[in-house]
């Protein structure tokens, strides 16, 4: 397993951006500005992007598992990898998400704690309801980590 820097054409991984984000201009919006890591495993297993919040924040802005992997700690990986690359530089690693019940249990197995949110985010925010598990995503939902 490796897990290395993508610094040119970061859209050709577009596919694997739409499943954690499935509105492209939103991607658009931190794509460029932030660090873009991919896991590969054989092939490219997932991928995730980050950004500097200032304050000592890092943040997740991206972080997909190609679905024929997912399970697989993957996922897992590319936080801990994060976690372990940023700790000098960063005192926190947080993350936004849906308050869905696929996201959240999967954050808090990698021991970040719930921080804040913003209300009416999704809704705000994209042209289209977005529903996981049959829940509409409403509110952003802030989990952080301490590094």
């Amino acid at each position: 397993m490796i897990i290395r820097e993508v610094n040119e054409n970061k859209k050709q991984f577009i596919s694997l951006l739409l499943l954690a984000d499935e509105q492209e201009n939103m991607i658009d919006r931190y794509l460029e500005k932030g660090t873009m890591y991919v896991l590969e495993d054989g092939n490219v297993k997932a991928e995730c992007v980050v950004t500097d919040e200032d304050n000592g924040i890092l943040e997740i802005k991206n972080i997909a598992v190609d679905p024929k992997n997912q399970g697989n700690g993957y996922g897992k990986a590319l936080i801990d990898f994060l976690a372990e690359k940023y700790a000098e530089e960063y005192s926190i690693l947080q993350v936004g998400t849906g308050d869905s019940p696929l996201t959240i249990p999967f954050y808090e197995k990698c021991r970040f704690i719930r921080s804040h949110k913003i209300p009416n985010f999704f809704t705000d925010n994209y042209n289209h309801p977005i529903y996981e598990c049959g829940v509409q995503l409403i509110d952003m939902v802030y989990l952080q980590r301490c590094l």
